[in-house]
């Protein structure tokens, strides 16, 4: 008796299973291809390996070859996203025609040094805040 609920059992999933594979395999075929994402023809190349694109409606675009494809992205998410603020942990040493700066990492000290000329507006503000906050610490003998 419990051979015959066994087979019955598994001749139940046995058809079950058929059908549903027979669902899958007609969705499968019905579904839309992906759509696949190419630079426009009036897109302009930047330097930077990028493409500038202004469509019809007026906004701007820009395009990235990423290793999964190309990338689109407005451009307003770039402009109105606030620069990062100086870290006021970084010290910053003059070293003449080079400047040294440090700041603490996670598994140390990261410190790098680049040439006056190189330098980044980011990393002139830095500068220039170590610069006011000696120029403001009250001098003690």
């Amino acid at each position: 008796m419990t051979r015959l609920i066994t087979v019955a059992a598994l001749f139940a999933a046995a058809v079950c299973a058929q059908a549903t594979q027979k669902k899958s395999d007609a969705t499968a075929t019905t579904s839309k291809p992906a759509t696949v994402l190419t630079v426009p023809k009036d897109a302009v190349k930047n330097a930077d390996g990028t493409w500038s694109y202004t469509d019809k409606q007026g906004r701007k675009w820009v395009y990235v070859n990423t290793p999964f494809g190309i990338m689109k992205s407005d451009v307003t998410d770039a402009e109105t996203r606030p620069a990062p603020a100086p870290n006021a942990a970084t010290k910053v040493i003059d070293k003449g025609d080079t400047v040294r700066f440090e700041q603490p990492g996670p598994f140390g000290p990261i410190a790098w040094e680049k040439k006056k000329s190189d330098l980044t507006d980011q990393e002139r503000q830095m500068i220039e805040a170590q610069n006011q906050s000696q120029t403001a610490k009250p001098e003690t003998k």
